[in-house]
């Protein structure tokens, strides 16, 4: 028997399978009658440049009617196969109406909800035959101001978070769900695109870790106004650019081979999370002014409580409970920042770990004098830290927001974890007046549990409402002097503004009478 018959024979008997097919459908639309783009030409055929290079079969439109995008998206899909990984990019105008996607095709002006329903093509429904494949991804840079806020249903920002199919799919939005994302960029590509492009070539990046980098990248050259958003029902890594021989990469590409950092040979004390280093932007723009500038910050990694400080944990170290309402796995509250940081360094001794704070050199509260209650004390105002130090101590502003964010895995929400504060939160619309037990919300993307809502959390730094402008990047610890001490994250009173991750409080340092007011530890790593 010949070789192609033994071949043919073996495929039909499912002895070996064909290598995965890599396909990509890009779609580039600018040409509108009304609000004229100017980027998604460009976008599009960067992203087609560089996915061919990646080994994808690669199918290009530009400025397509409706009748030509339903057509390319149903050709598209029909060629696919389960052991397919496909890729649909689109740029273009994108709009939501009742909770639906729709990407706008040109050639038709949308007058009323009714031509965007019709004469747009439903991004929900083109995405869902992308299951069709084994892998599929999915990157909407659509997400420009809508053209259609004045017609009826037509009124919201940007695009709504879509359901995700069966199979491994993984949805890339240039900004966050209900935002918009900025048209004019460098090199003529949009600031989304521009920075997809620059690094979902690099070899050996994970989708995750490539996305971390164009998140960075997109939040400083917009100074935080646009943030993309991800999400995914991924099982495994998935590689755009490998480093094996499965898929033949360009060899004109000067992108060096990324090798990831070995993970860190450390244990992670019970009850606390890994916080891997990393930068982002800091603050935020269009509310309160003390959160201005948005800033670059860099921290290093570090540990941090992975709930509030419970009323039980307290009661242990300091053998007497302050909190309003009672409850071992509740929240303490009622607690000064000044008995914050006496409550830090008792846990480290009793721990057998070194203590962070010294008032007049001395690191043993039993020596500080009783806590102030009454004024601002000079003397304990004088504390000292030892950031370097492996004991606990209360977070930094700049390691509180980044550890709120998410880290290195940040999707870019406004609330620690999601956008839907009541999933995360309890706060003044879901709490019924009162502290709930630590954890019975959602965590963050760290698995951190309510850094928004519950009880304010004390910090480390003074409060300045200028600080931002002068602050430094690397591991800022706030100002110097003040007269109050940082309190973040919202609690069970405050509603959805004051549970933002950028929101900032203030505090005496003294004052313990507030039922809203508890902690949350953070260590160095040694």
């Amino acid at each position: 028997m010949s070789n192609k018959w033994i071949l043919i024979l073996m495929l039909l008997m499912g002895c070996i399978s064909l290598p995965a097919a890599r396909k990509a459908l890009v779609i580039g639309n600018a040409d509108y009658d009304v609000a004229a783009l100017s980027n998604p030409v460009n976008d599009a055929r960067a992203v087609e440049k560089l996915l061919k290079e990646l080994g994808f079969a690669t199918t290009l439109r530009i400025n397509q009617n409706r009748r030509d995008l339903e057509e390319s998206i149903d050709s598209f899909t029909a060629s696919l196969k389960p052991e397919d990984e496909a890729i649909f990019y689109y740029s273009g105008h994108g709009a939501q109406v009742e909770g639906e996607n729709y990407l706008i095709p040109v050639g038709k002006v949308m007058k009323d909800e009714k031509d965007i329903k019709f004469d747009a093509v439903n991004a929900n429904k083109a995405t869902g035959k992308l299951s069709n494949a084994g892998v599929s991804i999915v990157v909407l840079d659509a997400c420009r101001d809508n053209p259609f806020r004045g017609v009826k249903g037509g009124s919201n920002k940007g695009l709504a978070v879509m359901s995700l199919d069966k199979g491994r799919q993984y949805i890339i939005y240039s900004t966050a769900s209900g935002q918009t994302a900025a048209d004019g960029g460098s090199a003529g590509l949009s600031p989304f695109t521009d920075a997809f492009v620059r690094h979902a070539g690099t070899p050996g990046l994970t989708i995750d870790q490539m996305m971390h980098m164009v998140n960075a990248d997109v939040r400083q050259c917009t100074d935080g106004k646009q943030i993309p958003f991800t999400y995914h029902s991924m099982d495994q890594p998935y590689y755009l650019a490998r480093v094996d021989d499965s898929v033949p990469l360009s060899t004109t590409s000067s992108k060096p081979v990324y090798t990831p950092p070995p993970a860190p040979q450390i244990s992670t004390p019970p009850g606390m999370v890994y916080v891997e280093g990393g930068s982002f932007m800091m603050g935020s723009n269009g509310y309160d002014d003390d959160e201005t500038p948005v800033h670059k910050v860099t921290v290093s990694s570090f540990w941090i409580g992975k709930n509030e400080v419970t009323q039980a944990e307290w009661k242990e170290v300091m053998g007497s409970n302050p909190s309003y309402w009672k409850g071992d796995k509740l929240p303490v509250e009622q607690v000064s920042w000044y008995a914050a940081i006496k409550y830090c360094n008792l846990r480290s001794l009793a721990e057998g770990l070194t203590p962070c704070y010294s008032i007049s050199g001395i690191t043993r509260p039993g020596n500080w004098g009783a806590v102030p209650t009454e004024d601002r004390n000079s003397t304990w105002d004088a504390v000292v830290c030892d950031f370097g130090a492996n004991g606990y101590r209360l977070p930094t502003e700049a390691e509180w927001e980044f550890a709120a964010r998410g880290g290195v895995r940040s999707i870019g929400y406004d609330y620690s974890g999601s956008n839907n504060l009541g999933s995360v939160a309890w706060y003044a619309d879901n709490s019924g007046n009162k502290t709930h037990d630590v954890g019975t919300k959602a965590a963050n993307e760290l698995g951190i549990y309510d850094m928004s809502g519950n009880v304010r959390e004390w910090c480390w730094d003074w409060y300045s409402s200028s600080y931002y402008s002068s602050s430094p990047q690397d591991n800022p610890t706030g100002p110097k002097t003040g007269s109050s001490r940082l309190l973040r994250g919202g609690s069970w009173h405050n509603y959805a503004t004051n549970c933002r991750v950028a929101y900032r409080s203030l505090s005496y340092p003294y004052r313990g009478n507030s039922n809203d007011v508890g902690f949350r530890l953070c260590r160095a790593i040694k």
